[in-house]
């Protein structure tokens, strides 16, 4: 059998990367390189085709006519290897099942319960894999816990829970501001926040302090300087630390309210009945006794 004429598929790959983020920077971080090495990648392909395969600005960087061509088989192929390659993983290791959630709920949620999820079925080899961003249907998966559901032919989703979000801190930090007693008390003390750049890279919208003091119809004071984190678990170690006031969601920082480390100000919180964590499966997968326990 002829051996067929393909491209570098290591540049090949690091092309469909840079392609699909529309930039070399967030496909160096997915592909735990450097910048230089996705450039000096793409470069290669460029060379091997003889063309551009990008238009470059100082900005962004946009796929030329030729690019687009690439980028839609390469994509397609690329979908193709990975959903056959989960078909056969499955097939041979029958016991395995992989979750996707973010890092966040994967650290504060699921690891406080893997020890209980591992003795009651020590028979599952759970892969559980986190990211910043939600689950990337097109490129396919076996179960995730999202928040917000994406309607897709290929899987289905069950309603988990709402979320319950409130400002948090520590008691003693509580004991130094004796005088938060209502919502607008918080505008004297030190807030930590969640970054634009956090939100961005999620579907919903942002709930950070601007949109918690505006349900409460207060105004915020825009000279303010509130300390910016990136992940939530750098803000919850802030607020163990003292730092200031956090806004917490309930299924994130329960075991920290129930071991008395952190405190919950104010005794209403604010339920944000349209912002539903669900679970997320393959139809393929929704008869597997894995995923049914799971689910549970």
């Amino acid at each position: 059998m002829q051996r067929l004429p393909l491209p570098p598929l290591n540049a090949l790959k690091t092309f469909e990367a840079a392609a699909r983020h529309k930039s070399f920077k967030h496909a160096a971080e997915e592909l735990c390189v450097t910048q230089a090495a996705v450039s000096k990648q793409i470069q290669m392909l460029e060379e091997y085709f003889g063309f551009k395969l990008f238009n470059r600005n100082n900005r962004c960087v946009v796929l030329s006519k030729e690019g687009e061509v690439l980028f839609k088989t390469a994509h397609t192929a690329f979908t193709q290897v990975a959903e056959c390659s989960q078909t056969l993983l499955r097939q041979h290791e029958p016991n395995h099942v992989s979750l996707f959630t973010t890092t966040s709920f994967a650290q504060l949620w699921f690891m406080p319960r893997f020890r209980a999820f591992n003795l009651e079925f020590p028979d599952v080899q759970l892969h559980l894999i986190s990211g910043d961003e939600s689950p990337n249907y097109a490129e396919g998966f076996e179960t995730a816990i999202t928040l917000g559901w994406q309607e897709h032919p290929d899987y289905i989703a069950i309603p988990l829970f709402s979320e319950e979000i409130f400002p948090i801190c520590t008691p003693e930090f509580l004991a130094k501001h004796p005088n938060l007693k209502e919502p607008k008390d918080l505008l004297s003390v030190p807030l930590l926040n969640l970054s634009a750049s956090y939100w961005k890279a999620r579907l919903w919208t942002p709930m950070d302090w601007q949109a918690w003091f505006s349900l409460y119809g207060i105004a915020e004071d825009k000279k303010r300087s509130d300390i910016q984190f990136s992940q939530f678990s750098m803000l919850l170690d802030a607020v163990h630390q003292g730092a200031g006031v956090g806004l917490g969601w309930k299924h994130l920082v329960q075991n920290s309210l129930d071991e008395g480390r952190l405190i919950k100000l104010f005794k209403e919180p604010y339920f944000a009945e349209d912002r539903v964590h669900y679970f997320v499966c393959h139809r393929s997968l929704s008869d597997s006794q894995n995923v049914a326990k799971l689910k549970k």
